[in-house]
């Protein structure tokens, strides 16, 4: 759940600091990608449904700035967006989680009369046993709609920092995204707090509350009365002390050349390059990142390091993905590794931790097309992902896991 005020008051100041042709730079060569099915073979993943809204939301806008003034395009981006595109993908991340584990829901991704959107339709038994029988899983099911937003975050740097993409056509998704993202941790260093208090029935009832309060509350006290809608005052101290550590830690999401409109630093006539810091929460704790994204004539890559942090223990992680190179004539692959330390059973109290890894290939083969002059290429995208139990950015297995994909790419010259 959350309030908008703040957020379209930050993205109004976004439009107007943005809406300069001059940074508009026009990328000659896109990819709009779509997952169909992935794996497991359900309703939506959370990596399917980012990928395929990111796409089918880049698809829009650029048909958009084509028939409107770019300030015209950019509020009518700011009222859809602000008002559900935001909320739905949010949503989607806390529902895709409970599909996983074969719990029915129902999203509700719009505001009601409390400027809050849902995931409804589970009941209080359900949930009791998620948490008593799955506790990581339990606490991820708060954090979920807040990692799908990272993700998300992290889909559109990487567009913007290797030139895949045009600041004009993502830049209020992600100035919005972030601003929001940054909001939800942020506002408990002010003692934020809700209203809304928990319907009668509990089908109608959200399924976590507020994401921040439930998680941290759960993960001190897993075994205490159960109820789902958390208020800042159910906290204990030292709740409320981690409370104010993803609060001054979520402020490291500002350190982001992106903001500025800088989508990369030239080291030489043939490199750019670009950085972001950022940090959110994970099943047993929060995690600090460094990213960085290099861009060659021939390579795109982005790798990071990731500090987890659990209670009161750091484990280390790093990763590196390849974007798009070209194998041979019309044959393209793009490949990410992970490796990581997490705590044993991803517990927020243990101290020793265990190495795990995963790594995620597609690979594309494209049919030149043309359409209207316009859209070149259609491809046929296959991709495998194997990785050991433990917790993986927007991947919604968290046990040891081999899993298969089906996909197809739009290509506009």
């Amino acid at each position: 759940m959350k309030r908008i005020l703040f957020i379209i008051n930050l993205a109004l100041l976004s439009a107007g600091a943005f809406a300069q042709d001059s940074i508009f730079k026009k990328v000659e060569k896109k990819e709009y990608s779509f997952t169909i099915q992935d794996s497991p073979a359900s309703l939506f993943t959370m990596r399917q449904f980012n990928e395929n809204y990111l796409s089918l939301y880049r698809l829009t806008i650029n048909e958009l700035n084509g028939i409107v003034s770019p300030k015209a395009s950019l509020l009518l981006q700011t009222a859809v967006l602000g008002l559900y595109f935001l909320p739905l993908t949010h949503e989607e991340g806390h529902r895709s989680i409970l599909t996983n584990e074969k719990i029915g829901s129902i999203s509700k991704p719009y505001f009601d009369k409390n400027l809050a959107a849902y995931v409804v339709g589970v009941s209080d038994a359900e949930l009791i046993t998620l948490r008593n029988s799955k506790l990581p899983t339990y606490i991820r099911l708060h954090t979920s709609g807040l990692e799908s937003d990272y993700a998300i975050l992290l889909r559109e740097g990487s567009l913007l920092n290797w030139g895949e993409e045009a600041i004009n056509v993502i830049v209020l998704e992600y100035f919005l995204r972030k601003f929001s993202y940054i909001s939800y941790y942020a506002m408990g260093l002010f003692k934020y707090d809700t209203d809304i208090k928990e319907d009668t029935n509990e089908l109608n009832r959200d399924i976590v509350g507020h994401d921040v309060y439930g998680a941290i509350r759960h993960l001190y006290r897993p075994d205490m009365e159960f109820y789902r809608y958390t208020k800042y005052n159910d906290l204990s101290s030292e709740e409320k002390q981690f409370v104010k550590r993803l609060g001054w830690r979520s402020l490291l999401n500002f350190l982001d050349p992106l903001l500025l409109g800088k989508t990369g630093f030239p080291i030489c006539n043939k490199f750019s390059f670009n950085f972001g810091i950022g940090s959110g929460m994970s099943p047993f704790g929060d995690f600090i990142d460094e990213h960085f994204w290099l861009k060659t004539e021939s390579m795109k890559t982005h790798f990071y390091f990731r500090q987890f942090e659990n209670k009161n223990t750091w484990f280390p992680s790093l990763g590196i993905d390849f974007s798009n190179f070209l194998l041979g004539n019309n044959f393209f692959t793009s490949i990410a590794l992970h490796a990581w330390q997490q705590p044993h059973n991803l517990s927020f109290t243990q101290t020793e931790g265990k190495i795990g890894g995963g790594m995620d290939l597609t690979c594309k083969y494209r049919f030149p097309v043309n359409i209207r002059n316009k859209y070149t290429g259609i491809s046929v995208n296959l991709g495998i992902i194997a990785k050991t139990q433990g917790f993986m950015l927007e991947e919604v297995c968290m046990d040891k896991h081999i899993g298969f994909r089906l996909g197809m790419s739009i290509w506009l010259n």
